[in-house]
């Protein structure tokens, strides 16, 4: 028996493991589970893990790939001369040709399988694979295999002449076919990555179908798909059993129940350690899709905040564009005012001139013009006193605005360092949430590194997962509902009483402390 230990991975985020490409790895990053079969050696692991046979030296690959080389052509030269020889003639003898066009006919479909497989090669060498090369080749093998056999009469009446001479077009076909695996897989080209095996055609042709009709419908290559209707298919097998399980009456997790397990998932592939593991998996998926929906909950409600802060933000310009506006609007009618009151001289300087001229001709002459130009004088000056009562009235209101304007000014700056200071303390605390989430994270990590690693009881574990939710859900009510569905039991009743021992535990110390876990590593 053989136990292989998959070496510490990359430490992924709080319950959040890395999707897996097929349920072969569930166990990875998990407590190491002892297989009775020989387990396969991960891709990673390929060079550090020995294999017990040795690697063939550098010079034997030489050697053997220069045998191959000159085996391969001789036995392409030997085909195709005898395929020269026969198409030649099958093409004057049988097919009508003149003994001249039957020469090009014989070079004609020899140099087509060959062209064909040439540009597949080189088709995919540049990453531009096209199946139909290699289709058109192998038909137009089958054709030359038919054309050599049918050189010496009918092949049913001649069925040894016609296998010898079929023989060698194709063992021709099968050495290139080596060879081109051989460049594929030391350039590592994508040439046969996204082609459907044959062999998967006869053992689930209605499958293989689907999976071909997603291949070409949405463009995906063949390893993904086939991994993601593998995973689809436990899912449903999972689901399944959930519903056999209730329907007989017994509690997920218990004995009973996963006995059910492996013959369940024999189907697709699963070990029955991996089989054992799969409610474990399917719990710490569920609470990292519940974790994951809070996160996307909260991000929401900070780009609603932030959005509500852009707004105020906005709003605060606005008016402060407003009140700028008004102090323009308020220092265009001061100079309006001057102007007036600049009128109001130059009517008083004409009104005083008029008065002295009046008051002239008065002394010189008491007539009636003189009486005449002093009523003139008096209204005069009684509309410059008008005018500058007006202007003073102008100056008042300007000033009164100037003032306006100020304290808007005033309220406006106050509110823009309050929103400041507002977003500031907002950072200030989403800061200090996220290191606190940060270090709860680290510490429910390595909590739930140390129990993969100790050998808990089943409802061991799922206490600890009530402990850890508790802990991860701070002042949030967690209900038992929650906690059933992310342990996998049906009763509430059972959840509850899981929670009570999980309250038990964090009092002790958890997830800092884990006295059966510790006791184990002291062992």
């Amino acid at each position: 028996m053989t136990t292989t230990i998959e070496p510490p991975a990359k430490v992924p985020a709080p319950y959040e493991p890395e999707p897996d490409h097929a349920f072969r790895e569930a166990a990875s990053g998990t407590r190491p589970i002892p297989s009775a079969t020989a387990a396969e050696a991960s891709g990673a692991l390929e060079e550090d893990a020995p294999t017990g046979t040795p690697d063939v030296s550098r010079k034997v690959k030489i050697a053997l790939g220069i045998a191959a080389v000159v085996g391969g052509c001789v036995m392409g030269a030997i085909g195709f001369y005898l395929s020269f020889g026969n198409l030649s003639k099958a093409g004057h003898t049988v097919f009508g040709f003149s003994v001249d066009d039957g020469k090009f006919f014989a070079i004609g479909v020899d140099v087509a399988i060959v062209t064909c497989l040439i540009l597949d090669l080189f088709m995919a060498t540049i990453r531009t694979s096209w199946p139909l090369l290699r289709f058109l080749a192998h038909v137009m093998t089958v054709a030359s295999v038919y054309f050599n056999a049918a050189a010496f009469g009918a092949i049913k009446d001649h069925i040894d002449k016609a296998l010898s001479h079929g023989l060698m077009p194709v063992l021709f076909v099968i050495g290139v076919e080596a060879g081109r695996r051989i460049l594929v897989h030391q350039a590592a080209l994508p040439a046969d990555h996204d082609t459907i095996p044959g062999h998967r055609w006869v053992l689930a042709g209605r499958t293989t179908w689907s999976i071909f009709k997603v291949m070409k419908i949405w463009d995906l290559p063949y390893s993904e798909v086939v991994t993601r209707q593998r995973e689809r298919a436990i899912f449903d097998a999972w689901t399944e059993y959930k519903a056999e399980i209730a329907k007989a009456g017994l509690e997920e997790g218990s004995e009973e129940a996963l006995a059910r397990l492996p013959k369940k998932l024999a189907p697709y592939g699963l070990t029955v350690d991996e089989a054992l593991a799969l409610p474990d998996r399917m719990a710490r998926e569920e609470l990292r899709r519940q974790q994951e929906a809070e996160k996307r909950g909260r991000d929401l409600e900070l780009e609603r905040e932030r959005a509500e802060h852009q707004a105020e933000k906005e709003r605060l310009a606005h008016r402060k564009e407003m009140a700028s506006l008004t102090a323009d609007l308020s220092a265009t009618e001061g100079v309006a005012g001057a102007q007036a009151r600049g009128a109001v001289a130059e009517a008083e300087a004409r009104a005083d001139a008029q008065a002295r001229a009046a008051s002239s001709l008065s002394e010189s002459m008491e007539s009636r013009e003189a009486a005449e130009a002093k009523r003139r004088a008096a209204e005069a000056n009684a509309e410059a006193a008008e005018a500058e009562a007006r202007a003073a009235e102008a100056n008042a209101e300007k000033m009164t605005a100037l003032a306006t304007t100020e304290t808007e000014k005033a309220k406006a700056l106050e509110a823009v360092h309050r929103a400041a200071e507002a977003q500031a303390k907002a950072a200030e605390a989403e800061k200090r949430a996220a290191e606190a989430r940060e270090a709860t994270a680290r510490l429910l990590l390595r909590a739930a590194e140390a129990e993969d690693f100790a050998d808990l009881s089943q409802r061991q574990r799922r206490v600890r997962i009530v402990a850890r939710m508790l802990v991860a859900a701070g002042d949030r009510e967690v209900t038992n509902q929650e906690l059933a569905a992310a342990i996998g039991v049906k009763s509430e009743g059972t959840a509850s009483e899981h929670r009570t021992e999980a309250v038990a535990l964090i009092k002790g110390g958890y997830p800092e402390f884990d006295p059966d876990v510790r006791s184990r590593t002291e062992a």
